[in-house]
C-alpha cells in the first residue's frame, strides 16, 4: 500500500495544522505505517462505517495505579482514529477529514490531491465548544442571509421554520455548555493534613482553631455569592429590553433553574457537607474546647440557613415556572416563524394557554409577571409586524415597495392588533363569568399601550402609501398635462423621503409633525388635480373618451372629495351626449347618399359599416348611461332618448335598404358561372385566357363581410356561392397557373426540336378542349378535368425539360468538348522535350483522344437517338398525327453534321499548334522557341547528333499524320434509316429496318479538306531544311579527335620509354593544360531553328579526357618527386639530432655517437647536389599542373630543404673541433669519478638512516622537507650511475655494482607516494584559500572533483604508510573540507541574497563582508561554518524555494503584462464588438491556474518578503478575474439578444424592449470599442468605465430576458410542441417565422419524423407535402389541404399539425379499404408499396387483426375446424412473401428498412397466431373473448367513427395520426407484450407507467415502440439531478395541451424536493382526466390550461444504481410499475435473421 496524491495531502494538512512543516517527511511515514495507513485507505475507499476519520496529536493515555487514565511520558505522537474508541480522548487541537457528499461505497479519487469530495478542518480540544462556535460564527451568518442558499421549493414559512429552529437549538446549544461551566462556583475546602475521621469534633476545636476559621469563612464567602446571584438575577429580568419576546421569559426561568440546580448540586459534594457539618457540630462543643469565634460560626449558620430557605424557594419557583411557561411554547412560536395573519388563527389558543398558567401556576400568576408576559407577547408581534413589512430589508426600503403590496402587510398589522385585544377581552369576559376564577385584572397599558402607538403611526403609513400609490398611478397613465402635478407631488415625496424617518420607529414624534406638514401640502395638490380633471373633460369632445376617461379617474383616485367629484362629471358628459346626436343627425344627411367607405370593403358592406358605425356612435354612451339611472331621470332626458330613438329607426332603415338592394342583384350575378373555364382570343393571335367573371367575387366578397358582420341574414344562394369560394377562386388560380406554365413550357421548346414536338403541343390543347366548349364554372367534373389537363402539362413539362436536359448536357456540352480537344501534346514555350518524350507523348495522347473521342461520338449518336426516342415514345391521343420519319432524319443528319464540324475544328486547330510551335516566322517573323532538346555525343568514332534530324522530322510528320488519323477511328452516322429504336416505338409489331450499312469516318472528308491538307505539307520539311546547318556546325569538334581515339597509358608507356627529360615532361603537361581552357570556353547550348544543341555534354566529356591524360603524366612525376623530398629530409634530420648530442666529462656512450655522426656527414657532402637539384626542378613542374595534390608537410619539406644541410655542416665543424681536444682525459676521469661515487653512496646512506626521512617521530611537515631534499639528492646520483654505466661500456672499464644506491631507492618510492599526496592536499586547500568569493562559484566543481580524487588516492594507500602521523593529519584535511564544501556550495548559488548572508551572520556571530570585493574563502572556512550545517542548509534551502517563486512573481507579471483579448466580430457588424470566446476560457484557465499559484506561494513562509508583492498581485488578478466572469456573462446574454432585438419578427412584437436593447446596445459597443483600443486585459478589466457599465447592463439585459420568456411562454401555449424546443432553437424558429423556407431544418425538432416540407411551385408561402428526408431518398406524403405558411409561425405550425394528421388519417382509411384484397389479388408487397411505411405497418396489423378475429370467430361459433389453418398458411405466405422482397432490389435504404420493419412486426404476428392456435387445440382458448387473444394489441379501422382503434385487452385507444417517417421498430418479445398490457392497463385508470429494470432491458425503445403503435409522438427527457419542478412543468404543461406522450428516463435521479412538486402536477393531470374535462388548472398556472385526453407520461428507472434516489410513496402511487428485464436475444435473433431474408429462421436461431 503506497502512499499517494491524496495520501500526501492529507499527511500536508495535518503536518501544517501541528505547526510541523518541517517535518512533513515525518507525518508521511507516520500515515504510511501499515495499520494507519489500511485505516486511511478504508475511509477513502468508503469501506470504513463512518464518514469521518480524526488525527491528534498528543502523548498517548496510560493508566496509573488507580487505573486512571494519564499521559504517557516522552514526546507527543500522531494517532489516527474515528473517534470511537474510549482510551483516545481529545486532549488538545485535531484534524478531521470528512466525505463530501460521496455515497458511502463510492472511494475517494486517490490519485487527486484536492477536490471538493474530501473536506478538511480542525477542532478545539473542546467539540462542545467547536459546534457552538462553529455554528454561531459561520453557518448561522450564511443561513440567516437570503442569497447564500438556494432554498428551491421551500415557501417563506418553511424557510423561516428552519432558520427560527436553527436559532433555537443554537440558543439552548450555548445555554447547555454554559450550564456545564456550573454557573456559580462554590469554593471548595482546601486540602488540609488534619485527618478529620480519626478526631473528634472537641479535639478539632481545641486544637485546630484554625480549620473551624477557615469553614466559617468559606461558608460567609458561600452566603454572599448566592446572596448575590438571586439578587443580579431578578434585576436583570426587569431590565430587559422593550423588545424582548416571551421566549426570553422562558429561557430566563430554564437559565435560572439550571443555575440554582448548579448550586445545589455542589452542596451536596462530600467536601461541601463535610463543612457544613464541622460547623454544625462546633456550636455543640463544651464551652472550654469551644473556639474564640464560636458566636460568629452561630451567626453564619444562621445566615447559612436563611439563605438555604431561598434557594429552596427560587428552586421550586424557578421549575415552577419553566413548568407552565413550557406549555406556553407551541402557542409562542407562531410569533416568530409566522406572519401577522396567520398568528390571527393562533391567538384564542395562545389566549387560553396564558389564562390556563394563569390559573393554575403557584408562582407565575401574579399581576407582574402576567402583565410583564402579555407586555413581552405585544413586544413579539410588533416585531413580528415590522419584520413583515420590512420583508428582511432595511426601513428605507419601504420607498421602493409596492404600495398596494405594502399596505396590504399595513392593513394586517392593525388587524392582528385589534384581533389581539378582541382575544384578550374576550378571555377577560370569560374570566368574569367565573367569580370563583382568577381574574384578569392587569393594566392594558402596559399591555396594549405600544401595540395602540405602533398601529397609530401604522394608519398614518397607510394613509401616506395610497397617496403616494394614487400620483404613482396617475404618473403611470401619462395624462397630457399631468407632468406638473406628478413632479410636484415628487417634490414633495422627495423632501419627506430625505427625511429619512425611521417610519416603523413609532417613538420618534418628529415623523409625527413632518407627516401634518405632508398631509397640508398634499390637500394643496389635490385641488390643483380636481381642475386638471376639470380641465380634460373639457378637453374632450368624444361622448365615449369621456366615458373612458371618467372610468379611468375612478379605478385610480382613492380620496373620497375625488371621487365625489367624479360622480357630477355624468350629467356634464350626458348634456354633451346631446350635441353629440345631433352631430350624427348631420353627418347621416351629408353622406347617406355616398358615405366615406372603409378601404377595401364591397359597396353594399361600406354601406351598412358606416351606418352601424354611427349607429354604434349614439348606442354605445347610451348603454352606460342606463348604468347610472340618475342622470337618466332629469327634466331635459326625455328628449334625448326621443331623439336618440328616432336616429336609431333610421340608421337600422338605411341599412336595411341597401341589404335587400344586394339581394335582388345575387341571381344576376350568379349567372357568369355558366360560362365556358378557357377562351382563345383573337386580338392576340388566340392565346389561351380564363373566362371567369370578377362580379362573381365581388358577391363573394360581399357575402362574406355581410356574414361577419353578424345579424344579417345571408340568403342561401350567395352562401352557397360564398361556400365555394374556395373551389371557384382555385379553379381561377389553378387555370391561371395552368396557362402561366403552358406558355411557359412552349417557349422552352429548342428550335431544332419545334417540328418534332408540333404533335405534342396539339394533343394537350385537344385535352384542353373540354374547358373551351363544354365545361363551365359550375360543372361537377371541373376537378377531373384540372387533372387531366395538369397531368397532360406534366407530362409535356417533363418531356421539354428532359429533351433540354439532354441536348445540353449529352449533346451541346459534348460537340464543345470534342471541338476543344487538341488531338497534340505540345510542351509549354520555355519547355523542351526529349525525342522519345515527344513520341512517346504522342502516341499516348492520340491513343487516350482517340479513345475519348470514339466514346463521345458513340455518346453523341446515341444521346441523339434517345432524344428521337423520347420524343417519339411520347403516348399521344389517336387521333393526333404523330411525328414523321422526315423530320427524325433531319434531326439525325444536323447532329452528323455537327459532329463533323466539331471534329474538323479540333483537327485544324491542333494541327495549326503544332505548325505555329515549329515555324520559322513564329509571331511576326521572331525566331521560334526551341522544341527539341538535341544532344551532342562522343560515340567513339565522332561527335553525332542524338538524336538526328532525320528522326526528328519522322517524329513531327508521324505526329501530323497520327492527328489526322484520329477521326480515322470515328464513325459516321447512319442519316438514312430511321434509328432502331425509334423504330421499335413507331410499330414494335414490323422487325427494325436495317441501316445500309457503314457510312464510313469521318476522316474521309476531314483529309480532303484543303486547310488541313495546306497545314501537313508545311509540317513534313519543318525540320529537314536545318539539317546542314547541323553538320557545319559538328565540324567544329574534329580538331579535338585524339582525345577520345588514342589510348592514354599506351601513349604514357610510349612516352615513358623514350626516357623524357624533365623539360619534355613539362611540355607534354602544358598541351593537356591548352586543351582543357579551350573546351571550357565553349557555349553550353546553340539553337538551329527549333532545334537546341547541347554542348554541355560534350564539353565536359572533352575536359574530362583533358584532365585524364594530364593527370596520367603528373602523377607519376609527383610520386617520384616526393620519395626523393621525404628521404632527403629524413637523413638530414636524424644526421642533426644525433650530432647535437652533449658530450659531458665521463660521458663515454655520447662521445661515441657524435664520432659516427661526423664521419656520415662528411660522406654526404660531396653527394647531396645530385639529389636535391633534381627534386627542386619536379617541384617546379608540378606546381604548375598538380600543385593541388599537395599537402602542408610536403610543401614545408620542400622550402626548407636547401637550408636544413646547410645548417648541419656548420654544427659538424664545430663538434669536430671539440672533441678532438678532450677525448683522452676521459677514460682518466671515468675511473676516478667512478671510485669517488662509491665513497659518496656510502656516505649518502649514511645520512639517509639518520636524518631522513624515516626517522620515527618527527612531524609530517619536517619529513616532506627531508623527503625532499633526500628524493633530489638520489635522483643526482641515481643519474650519475646510468652516466658511469655507459662510460664503462665505451672504455671496455667492468660495471660496478650499487646495492646501497638499490635499496634507497625503494623506500623513496614508498615515502613519495604518502608525502606527494600530503604537499598537493596542503597547497592546493592553501590556495582554495585565497581564492576570491566572487570567483569560487565557478572553481566549485573543479574543487569537488579535487578533493574526491584526493580523497580516492588517500584510502588507496599501502598498510604500512597509514601508521604514520602524516596518513591521519591528511585524513583530516581532506574530510574536514569535504564537510564545509556542500556549505560553500550552497552558498555560492545565485539564490544567496544580502538578506540571507545577514541570517548567516546573526546566526555564527562573525562579520562576513560579503559585498566587499576583497573578501576570499579564507574567511567562510574560518567562520566554522560546519558547526552550524542544519541552520545554512535551511536557509539555502529557502533561498533556492525563494529565488523560485521571485522567478514565478516576475513570470506571471510579465505574463499579465502582455497578455492581451482577441476582439471579433458578431454576425454582420464588422467591428469587434465581442470577446473571442475561445481566448477567454484561456485567459480564465491562466488566471484560475495564475491565482491558485500566488496563494500556493503566498502560503509558503518562504514568501514573507514578496508578501507585499504578491498581496498586490492577488488584489489586481481577483478583480480582473470577477471584471471578465461578469463581462463574459454579459456578453453572452448580449449576444443571445442581440439577433432579437435587432431585426426579425420578434422585434417587432416587442418595441419597447427593442428599444431598451438599442440602448444597452450602443453602451455595449462604446466599452467593447475603448477595450478594442486598449487589448490588454489586466488594463481592460481595470477600467472605470467597464466596472460602473457591466452591472447596469447587465440588469437591463435581464430585464430584457425576462420580457423576452413572458413572450416565448406565450407562443408556447399557442403551439404547445414549442415547449419541447429549447430558448435559442425558438428564438431562432420565431425570428424566421416570416421566412418559411428557413426553418426547413427545424421541423424536425417539433414532429417525430417530418424533417422537410415542400412548398407549392407557384406559391411559396403553400405547404402542399411533408417528407421525411434521409440522404438522397426521401417519404412524401401529400397534405390534404394546403397549408399556408402566413401570419404567426405558431398559427400554421397549427394548421400543419392538423394537416398532418387528417392526411395520415386520410392515408390509413385508403389502406384500410384496401385491407381486404391483400393476398386475394394484391400481393403484399404491391400494398406495402402503395402506402407510406407507418401506414403500412398499420394495414398488415389490421389485416391480422381481422383475420385473427375471423377466425376465432368461425372457429368457436361455426365450429369451423380448417379456418384456422387457413389463416396461419396466410399469415404464413404473408411473411415468405415479406422475406422474400428482402432479397431483392427495393431501390433505396429506407425502403429496405420500411420491408424489414414490415417483417418484423410480422413474424411477431404469425408466432402469436401459431401459439394461440395450438392453445385452441389443446382446449385452452374458446372464443374471441379469451383473455389469450384480448391481451395482445390489436388494430381496428372503425367505419362508424371513420377511426382507427388499437386495443390492448379492455383499453381502447384511437390512434393519434401523428406521421412517424420510416424508422425501425422493436423486435415485440413476451416481455414487451406484458409491458404494452400493463401500461395500456395504467392509461385505462388515468395513471402513468413507470418500467423499471437493468441498463439495457428496453425501458424507454419499448414506450417509444408503444407510442409509434398508437401513432404517437414520443417525447424522451433523459433526466438528471440538475431537473428543476419548473423544467418539468413546461414538459408536462405541453404533453398535457398538445396530447403527446412523455418518457422520463431515469426518473429516479431527480432529487426529491422536485418530485414532491412533480407528484402534485402528475396528480392534477390524472384528476383532469378522470374527471374528462377540457381544461383544468395545472400547478403554478393563473389561469386553466386545455387538456387533450391521449397525452401519457411514462417513467423509467435503474434501481439502485448510483445517485438515484428511492421515489416517494406519493410519486409511486401515480404510476404503475412494469419491471423489466433482459430480453431473449434468441426471439431477436431469430425476427433480424427473417429481416435480412432467411427463411428458415426457426432454424437458424
Amino acid at each position: 500500500m503506497a502512499m499517494q496524491e491524496r495520501h500526501r495531502w492529507m499527511a500536508a494538512n495535518v503536518a501544517a495544522s501541528f505547526g510541523m512543516l518541517d517535518k512533513t517527511h515525518y507525518v508521511e511515514s507516520v500515515l504510511g505505517e501499515y495499520n494507519n495507513l489500511k485505516k486511511l485507505n478504508d475511509f477513502l475507499e468508503g469501506k470504513s462505517k463512518h464518514k469521518h476519520i480524526f488525527v491528534y496529536y498528543q502523548r498517548p493515555d496510560v493508566p496509573n495505579e488507580q487505573g486512571e487514565l494519564v499521559d504517557a511520558k516522552g514526546d507527543p505522537k500522531l494517532l489516527i482514529t474515528t473517534g470511537e474508541h474510549e482510551d483516545i480522548r481529545i486532549k488538545s487541537r485535531a484534524v478531521y477529514f470528512l466525505r463530501n457528499v460521496v455515497p458511502d461505497s463510492k472511494p475517494v479519487k486517490s490519485d487527486v490531491a484536492c477536490d471538493g469530495d474530501l473536506l478538511f478542518g480542525e477542532m478545539a480540544a473542546s467539540p462542545l465548544e467547536s459546534l457552538n462556535t462553529g455554528l454561531l460564527d459561520v453557518f448561522k451568518p450564511l443561513v440567516s442571509q437570503p442569497t447564500t442558499i438556494d432554498w428551491a421549493s421551500c415557501d417563506t414559512d418553511q424557510t423561516s421554520e428552519f432558520k427560527s429552529t436553527l436559532e433555537k437549538f443554537t440558543v439552548e446549544l450555548s445555554q447547555g455548555i454554559q450550564s456545564l461551566t456550573g454557573g456559580i462556583d462554590l469554593p471548595s475546602p482546601e486540602p488540609t493534613e488534619v485527618d478529620l475521621r480519626t478526631l473528634s469534633y472537641n479535639e478539632i476545636a481545641k486544637d485546630h482553631p484554625e480549620l473551624v476559621t477557615q469553614y466559617e469563612a468559606l461558608l460567609e464567602q458561600w452566603c454572599h455569592l448566592i446572596e448575590q446571584y438571586l439578587e443580579q438575577t431578578l434585576e436583570s429580568q426587569q431590565k430587559e429590553s422593550e423588545t424582548s419576546g416571551p421566549r426570553t421569559e422562558l429561557d430566563f426561568w430554564r437559565y435560572r433553574l439550571q443555575k440554582i440546580t448548579s448550586i445545589n448540586e455542589q452542596l451536596r459534594t462530600k467536601e461541601r457537607k463535610s463543612v457544613m457539618t464541622l460547623l454544625q457540630a462546633i456550636t455543640k462543643v463544651p464551652q472550654d474546647v469551644a473556639p474564640k469565634n464560636r458566636q460568629t460560626v452561630f451567626n453564619t449558620l444562621r445566615r447559612w440557613k436563611q439563605i438555604d430557605i431561598s434557594i429552596t424557594e427560587a428552586f421550586n419557583e424557578a421549575k415552577d415556572n419553566v413548568k407552565y411557561l413550557t406549555t406556553l411554547e407551541k402557542f409562542i412560536e407562531p410569533l416568530y416563524i409566522s406572519t401577522p395573519a396567520a398568528i390571527l388563527e393562533t391567538l384564542p389558543a395562545l389566549m387560553n394557554a396564558v389564562k390556563m398558567v394563569h390559573t393554575i401556576a403557584r408562582y407565575y400568576n401574579t399581576t407582574e409577571r402576567m402583565t410583564n408576559l402579555f407586555a413581552k407577547i405585544t413586544n413579539q408581534m410588533i416585531t413580528k409586524c415590522k419584520e413583515c413589512v420590512l420583508d428582511g430589508e432595511e426601513s428605507d426600503s419601504l420607498w421602493s415597495k409596492d404600495p398596494q403590496l405594502l399596505i396590504k402587510n399595513l392593513h394586517s398589522c392593525i388587524q392582528l392588533n385589534d384581533s389581539y385585544q378582541e382575544q384578550y377581552r374576550l378571555t377577560k369576559e370569560t374570566l368574569l363569568s367565573l367569580p370563583k376564577g382568577k381574574q384578569f385584572d392587569f393594566s392594558e397599558t402596559l399591555i396594549f399601550g405600544r401595540f395602540d402607538l405602533f398601529c397609530r403611526r401604522v394608519t398614518k403609513l397607510i394613509d401616506m402609501f395610497q397617496t403616494i400609490h394614487q400620483f404613482t398611478s396617475l404618473s403611470k397613465h401619462r395624462f397630457d398635462g399631468m407632468e406638473p402635478l406628478v413632479e410636484a407631488f415628487q417634490r414633495i415625496f422627495q423632501e419627506f423621503q430625505i427625511k429619512r424617518h425611521d417610519l416603523l420607529d413609532f417613538h420618534n414624534n418628529r415623523f409625527d409633525r413632518d407627516y401634518v406638514e405632508f398631509n397640508v401640502r398634499i390637500s394643496d395638490l389635490e385641488s390643483n388635480l380636481r381642475q386638471f380633471i376639470n380641465q380634460s373633460f373639457e378637453s374632450i369632445a368624444s361622448i365615449e373618451a369621456s366615458l373612458k376617461l371618467l372610468a379611468k379617474f375612478q379605478s385610480i383616485l382613492q380620496r373620497d372629495s375625488l371621487r365625489s367629484d367624479l360622480e357630477n362629471k355624468f350629467a356634464v358628459i350626458f348634456h354633451n351626449y346631446g350635441l353629440e346626436l345631433t352631430h350624427v343627425q348631420d353627418q347621416y344627411e351629408k353622406f347617406k347618399t355616398a358615405p366615406p367607405l372603409v378601404r377595401n370593403l364591397p359597396p353594399v358592406a361600406g354601406h351598412v359599416t358606416w351606418s352601424r358605425h354611427l349607429y354604434q356612435r349614439i348606442e354605445s354612451p347610451m348603454l352606460k348611461f342606463q348604468m347610472n339611472p340618475a342622470v337618466l331621470a332629469g327634466r331635459d332626458s326625455r328628449k334625448l332618448i326621443r331623439m336618440y330613438n328616432k336616429m336609431a329607426k333610421t340608421l337600422i332603415e338605411f341599412e336595411t335598404l341597401w341589404y335587400q338592394a344586394w339581394v335582388n342583384s345575387i341571381e344576376t350575378v350568379k349567372a357568369g358561372l355558366q360560362a365556358t373555364l378557357i377562351i382563345k382570343h383573337p386580338d392576340d393571335g388566340m392565346r389561351f385566357h380564363v373566362n371567369f367573371d370578377w362580379e362573381i367575387l365581388q358577391l363573394i366578397r360581399e357575402t362574406r363581410c355581410l356574414d361577419r358582420m353578424g345579424n344579417v341574414e345571408i340568403p342561401q344562394s350567395a352562401k352557397m356561392v360564398l361556400l365555394q369560394e374556395h373551389k371557384f377562386k382555385s379553379y381561377n388560380h389553378e387555370l391561371s397557373y395552368f396557362l402561366k406554365e403552358y406558355r411557359r413550357i412552349t417557349q422552352n421548346i429548342k428550335p431544332i426540336t419545334t417540328n418534332l414536338m408540333k404533335p405534342h403541343i396539339e394533343n394537350l390543347e385537344f385535352k384542353m378542349r373540354p374547358g373551351l366548349v363544354i365545361l363551365t364554372w359550375t360543372s361537377m367534373n371541373i376537378e377531373s378535368y384540372l387533372d387531366e389537363i395538369w397531368k397532360e402539362l406534366d407530362r409535356l413539362d417533363m418531356l421539354v425539360l428532359a429533351i433540354n436536359d439532354l441536348m445540353e448536357s449529352r449533346v451541346d456540352a459534348n460537340l464543345k468538348v470534342v471541338a476543344n480537344v487538341l488531338l497534340v501534346n505540345l510542351p509549354e514555350e520555355s519547355e523542351l522535350v526529349s525525342l522519345d518524350e515527344f513520341v512517346d507523348m504522342q502516341e499516348r495522347h492520340v491513343r487516350a483522344t482517340t479513345d475519348f473521342l470514339v466514346a463521345k461520338n458513340t455518346e453523341i449518336e446515341n444521346a441523339v437517338n434517345d432524344l428521337l426516342g423520347m420524343i417519339v415514345a411520347f403516348e399521344l391521343e389517336p387521333h393526333v398525327p404523330s411525328v414523321t420519319e422526315s423530320e427524325i432524319i433531319k434531326v439525325k443528319a444536323h447532329y452528323n453534321w455537327s459532329m463533323y464540324q466539331a471534329l474538323l475544328n479540333a483537327t485544324k486547330n491542333s494541327l495549326k499548334a503544332m505548325k505555329l510551335r515549329l515555324s520559322s516566322n513564329y509571331r511576326e517573323g521572331d525566331q521560334p522557341p526551341a522544341f527539341f532538346e538535341v544532344g551532342l555525343q562522343l560515340d567513339g568514332i565522332g561527335v553525332r547528333l542524338q538524336p538526328s534530324v532525320e528522326e526528328i522530322q519522322a517524329a513531327i510528320n508521324g505526329g501530323a499524320v497520327a492527328v489526322l488519323k484520329c477521326s480515322k477511328m470515328i464513325e459516321a452516322w447512319d442519316t438514312v434509316t430511321i434509328p432502331k429504336n425509334v423504330q421499335l416505338i413507331l410499330d414494335a409489331n414490323l422487325p427494325p429496318v436495317q441501316g445500309t450499312g457503314s457510312q464510313g469516318t469521318f476522316y474521309d472528308r476531314i483529309a480532303q479538306d484543303r486547310e488541313i491538307l495546306k497545314v501537313v505539307l508545311l509540317l513534313t520539311g519543318s525540320v529537314q531544311s536545318t539539317k546542314n546547318q547541323c553538320n557545319e556546325y559538328l565540324t567544329t569538334f574534329s580538331n579535338y579527335e585524339w582525345c577520345w581515339k588514342d589510348d592514354m597509358q599506351k601513349a604514357f608507356k610510349e612516352f615513358e620509354s623514350q626516357g623524357p627529360s624533365l623539360d619534355e615532361f613539362e611540355a607534354k603537361l602544358k598541351s593537356f593544360s591548352v586543351v582543357e581552357r579551350q573546351v571550357e570556353e565553349m557555349q553550353g547550348q546553340h539553337q538551329i531553328s527549333a532545334l537546341m544543341l547541347q554542348t554541355g555534354s560534350l564539353a565536359n566529356g572533352l575536359k574530362d579526357l583533358a584532365q585524364k591524360w594530364k593527370a596520367t603524366f603528373a602523377k607519376q612525376l609527383h610520386k617520384d618527386a616526393w620519395g626523393r623530398l621525404e628521404a632527403v629530409s629524413e637523413m638530414i634530420k636524424e644526421t642533426g639530432k644525433k650530432l647535437m648530442r652533449e658530450v659531458g666529462q665521463g660521458d663515454m656512450d655520447s662521445l661515441a655517437d657524435v664520432m659516427s655522426t661526423l664521419r656520415t656527414v662528411y660522406v654526404k657532402e660531396s653527394e647531396i647536389d645530385l639529389d636535391m637539384v633534381p627534386i627542386e626542378h619536379m617541384y617546379r613542374i608540378l606546381d604548375e599542373h598538380l600543385l593541388s595534390s599537395m599537402d602542408a608537410e610536403e610543401l614545408d619539406k620542400r622550402s626548407k630543404l636547401r637550408s636544413s644541410w646547410a645548417s648541419l655542416l656548420e654544427e659538424t665543424e664545430k663538434k669536430q673541433l671539440e672533441l678532438a681536444e678532450s677525448q683522452i682525459a676521459y677514460k682518466k676521469d671515468l675511473i676516478k669519478t667512478v671510485n669517488a661515487f662509491k665513497r659518496d653512496i656510502t656516505k649518502f646512506r649514511a645520512e639517509y638512516e639518520r636524518s631522513g626521512p624515516m626517522v620515527r617521530g618527527i612531524p609530517p611537515r619536517e619529513a616532506v622537507e627531508r623527503l625532499k631534499r633526500f628524493k633530489e639528492e638520489f635522483d643526482v646520483r641515481d643519474r650519475k650511475q646510468d652516466i658511469y654505466y655507459k662510460g664503462e661500456d665505451l672504455f671496455g672499464v667492468p660495471h660496478q655494482q650499487y646495492p646501497a644506491l638499490n635499496q634507497t631507492r625503494q623506500e623513496l618510492g614508498h615515502l613519495s607516494q604518502l608525502y606527494d599526496l600530503y604537499v598537493a592536499v596542503l597547497e592546493t586547500i592553501q590556495e582554495w584559500r585565497e581564492y576570491l568569493w566572487t570567483d569560487v562559484p565557478e572553481q566549485m566543481e573543479t574543487m569537488q572533483k579535487t578533493i574526491d580524487s584526493f580523497a580516492g588516492r588517500c584510502k588507496k594507500m599501502p598498510k604500512q604508510l597509514r601508521e604514520w602521523p602524516a596518513y591521519n593529519e591528511l585524513k583530516k584535511e581532506i574530510e574536514d573540507f569535504q564537510e564545509v564544501l556542500p556549505l560553500l556550495t550552497e552558498l555560492g548559488k545565485p539564490s544567496i541574497m544580502p538578506r540571507h548572508w545577514q541570517q548567516i551572520m546573526d546566526m555564527t556571530g562573525k562579520e562576513l563582508p560579503v559585498d566587499s570585493e576583497n573578501f576570499k574563502l579564507q574567511a567562510l572556512i574560518d567562520a566554522q561554518l560546519n558547526e552550524f550545517t542544519d541552520e545554512i542548509s535551511d536557509i539555502t534551502e529557502g533561498a533556492d524555494k525563494q529565488l523560485i517563486i521571485e522567478g514565478k512573481i516576475k513570470e506571471i507579471s510579465a505574463q499579465w503584462e502582455g497578455l492581451f483579448f482577441d476582439f471579433g466580430t458578431w454576425k454582420t457588424r464588422d467591428y469587434p464588438c465581442v470577446l473571442a470566446g475561445g481566448k477567454v476560457g484561456e485567459t480564465q484557465e491562466a488566471l484560475e491556474e495564475t491565482m491558485m499559484n500566488l496563494n500556493t506561494m503566498n502560503a509558503q513562509r518562504h514568501s514573507l518578503p514578496f508578501k507585499e508583492e504578491l498581496n498586490g498581485l492577488l488584489t489586481t488578478l481577483s478583480d480582473t478575474g470577477d471584471t471578465i466572469e461578469r463581462w463574459f456573462k454579459v456578453q453572452q446574454m448580449w449576444t443571445s439578444l442581440e439577433s432579437v432585438f435587432t431585426g426579425g419578427d420578434i422585434a417587432k412584437q416587442m418595441p419597447m424592449e427593442a428599444k431598451k436593447f438599442q440602448q444597452i446596445d450602443k453602451d455595449w459597443i462604446k466599452i467593447m470599442q475603448k477595450s478594442a483600443e486598449t487589448k490588454l486585459v489586466v488594463p481592460c478589466c481595470q477600467n472605470d468605465m467597464l466596472k460602473q457599465m457591466l452591472p447596469v447592463l447587465s440588469e437591463g439585459l435581464e430585464k430584457c430576458q425576462k420580457s423576452l420568456e413572458s413572450y416565448l411562454e406565450g407562443k408556447r401555449n399557442k403551439f404547445p410542441r414549442f415547449y419541447f424546443t429549447s430558448d435559442p432553437v425558438l428564438l431562432k424558429i420565431l425570428s424566421q417565422g416570416s421566412d418559411p423556407e428557413s426553418i426547413q431544418e427545424d421541423f424536425e425538432k417539433l414532429f417525430d419524423a417530418i424533417n422537410r416540407v415542400q412548398f407549392d411551385k407557384a406559391d411559396k408561402k403553400k405547404i402542399v407535402k411533408i417528407m421525411e428526408v434521409n440522404g438522397p431518398v426521401s417519404e412524401i406524403v401529400d397534405l390534404q389541404s394546403a397549408v399556408m405558411a402566413v401570419g404567426n409561425i405558431e398559427d400554421w405550425l397549427l394548421a400543419l399539425e392538423y394537416e398532418m394528421q387528417r392526411s395520415v388519417r386520410r392515408e390509413t382509411r385508403i389502406c384500410a379499404l384496401e385491407c381486404p384484397q391483400c393476398m386475394n389479388g394484391l400481393s403484399i408487397g404491391d400494398f406495402s408499396n402503395k402506402c407510406v411505411a407507418q401506414v403500412s405497418i398499420a394495414g398488415i396489423q389490421m389485416i391480422w387483426t381481422t383475420d385473427f378475429q375471423d377466425a376465432l370467430i368461425r372457429m368457436s361459433r361455426d365450429k369451423d375446424k380448417q379456418v384456422m389453418g387457413s389463416a396461419n398458411k396466410k399469415f404464413v405466405q404473408m411473411l415468405t412473401d415479406l422475406i422474400a422482397m428482402c432479397l431483392t432490389d427495393l431501390g433505396s435504404k429506407m425502403n429496405r428498412t420500411k420491408f424489414e420493419t414490415l417483417v418484423t412486426i410480422h413474424v411477431h404476428q404469425k408466432d402469436l397466431f401459431q401459439e394461440v392456435w395450438k392453445k385452441a387445440r389443446e382446449g385452452k382458448i374458446k372464443d374471441e373473448n379469451d383473455f389469450e387473444w384480448l391481451r395482445q394489441t390489436r388494430v381496428y379501422w372503425k367505419t362508424e367513427t371513420d377511426h382507427c382503434v388499437v386495443s390492448i385487452a379492455d383499453v381502447d385507444f384511437t390512434y393519434s395520426y401523428e406521421y412517424l417517417g420510416c424508422k425501425e421498430r422493436l423486435v415485440i418479445t413476451a416481455l414487451t407484450d406484458r409491458c404494452f398490457v400493463t401500461q395500456s392497463q395504467a392509461l385505462g385508470m388515468f395513471f402513468g407507467g413507470a418500467p423499471a429494470g437493468p441498463a439495457g432491458t428496453g425501458k424507454t425503445e419499448t414506450t417509444k415502440d408503444m407510442g409509434r403503435t398508437l401513432g404517437v409522438f414520443v417525447v424522451v427527457t433523459n433526466c438528471s439531478d440538475q431537473h428543476r419542478f419548473r423544467d418539468m412543468a413546461k414538459i408536462f404543461k405541453g404533453l398535457c395541451m398538445s396530447g403527446l406522450w412523455g418518457c422520463f428516463d431515469e426518473f429516479n435521479r431527480i432529487e426529491l424536493e422536485v418530485l414532491s412538486v412533480v407528484a402534485m402536477q402528475v396528480e392534477s393531470i390524472c384528476s383532469a382526466k378522470r374527471q374528462a374535462v377540457a381544461t383544468f388548472m395545472f400547478p403554478g398556472e393563473l389561469f386553466p390550461i386545455k387538456l387533450v385526453p391521449s397525452v401519457g407520461y411514462f417513467i423509467t428507472m435503474n434501481p439502485g444504481y448510483a445517485g438515484r434516489q428511492e421515489l416517494p410513496e406519493n410519486v409511486k402511487a401515480l404510476f404503475r410499475s412494469v419491471a423489466m428485464m433482459v430480453p431473449n436475444r434468441e426471439t431477436i435473433m431469430k425476427v433480424k435473421l427473417a429481416s435480412v431474408g432467411y427463411s428458415q429462421m426457426d432454424l437458424l436461431g
